[in-house]
């Protein structure tokens, strides 16, 4: 009676703190469609200006972002066949400074003109751009976060993500099962080949049997595994999501390396600095972060 008793208890505390993550998810869903729209910056700003007759359309990717990154610059209803200038707020970008294409087309349009974001404190700045006689303006954000403050907000974040979900781990997945499991199909598996590699039809028709009870039992376990991911995928969106918003966007620049990593990390205004955007780094460290925990809080299936 006392191991029932025994049995019955963490099975009831498992079930209270699933409807507690389960209450937290909700609420948090909540505030991701509801709330924080209206408080998100957007990646492409795109705003016209109303001093000139001919009035032209500009677009900045991303519209928030550090100084030393780079930007592009696109825009229509410009003077046809003409160089670009560019003035960030007050300061003129030299010509030379632009890279990419930084000409009008014969039709007016701008099409992907790069610019480094000046060493400015973080706030809201003007970027103007003249082809001809014709102008057009655009708002861009250099946010208040900048490495290393940056790296080490989302690295502490995903670290304590990465410890919420070894917790519920350890909750929801019966790891003394999950380890005998594992052992049961390995021994099986050598079983199952030793008897394969010798030709014994007797040995390996009794494996047969026994297999559809060695895969439902697996089966069982990576349920479980698959519970905490339900559990655990929506918190992990919603915080990207807070971080982007409080950072500066999505595709902002959150940590810096010295070395060239293809697709992660991209070059900068200065040499032998590397850029690693909110996605990339918020990624490794989870990964980093999640595996080291697994170890040490014994989660490793």
């Amino acid at each position: 009676m006392k191991s029932n008793k025994n049995k019955a208890a963490p099975s009831k505390s498992n079930f209270r703190i699933l409807n507690y993550i389960l209450i937290a998810v909700l609420a948090g869903i909540v505030v991701y469609v509801l709330v924080l729209p209206s408080f998100t910056p957007h990646n492409a700003t795109t705003t016209t200006t109303t001093t000139n007759a001919n009035a032209a359309t500009i677009s900045l990717t991303p519209g928030t972002d550090i100084a030393g990154t780079m930007v592009t610059i696109s825009g229509q209803m410009l003077a046809p066949n003409q160089n670009i200038s560019v003035t960030f707020n007050t300061t003129t970008i030299p010509f030379s400074a632009l890279n990419g294409t930084c000409t009008t087309s014969s039709s007016g349009v701008l099409a992907s003109c790069n610019f480094w974001v000046p060493n400015d404190p973080p706030a809201g700045y003007s970027l103007t751009v003249r082809a001809g006689s014709t102008l057009g303006q655009a708002k861009f954000t250099i946010p208040q976060y900048s490495p290393p403050v940056s790296t080490v907000i989302v690295t502490l974040t995903s670290v304590s993500l990465g410890f919420v979900t070894q917790l519920v781990t350890r909750r929801v997945v019966d790891l003394g099962k999950e380890r005998r499991m594992r052992a049961e199909v390995s021994a099986f598996q050598k079983e199952k080949q030793e008897a394969t590699k010798a030709g014994d039809k007797v040995k390996l028709e009794k494996l047969k049997k026994r297999e559809l009870a060695v895969r439902s039992e697996q089966a069982k376990v990576s349920t479980a595994r698959l519970k905490v991911t339900g559990i655990t995928f929506v918190p992990l969106l919603v915080v990207y999501y807070l971080m982007a918003t409080f950072l500066g966007g999505y595709g902002v620049i959150v940590a810096y390396t010295p070395i060239p990593i293809p697709i992660i990390a991209a070059p900068t205004l200065i040499a032998g600095r590397f850029e690693v955007s909110l996605f990339w780094w918020y990624f490794l460290s989870s990964f980093t972060f999640s595996t080291m925990l697994s170890r040490l809080l014994h989660t490793t299936p």
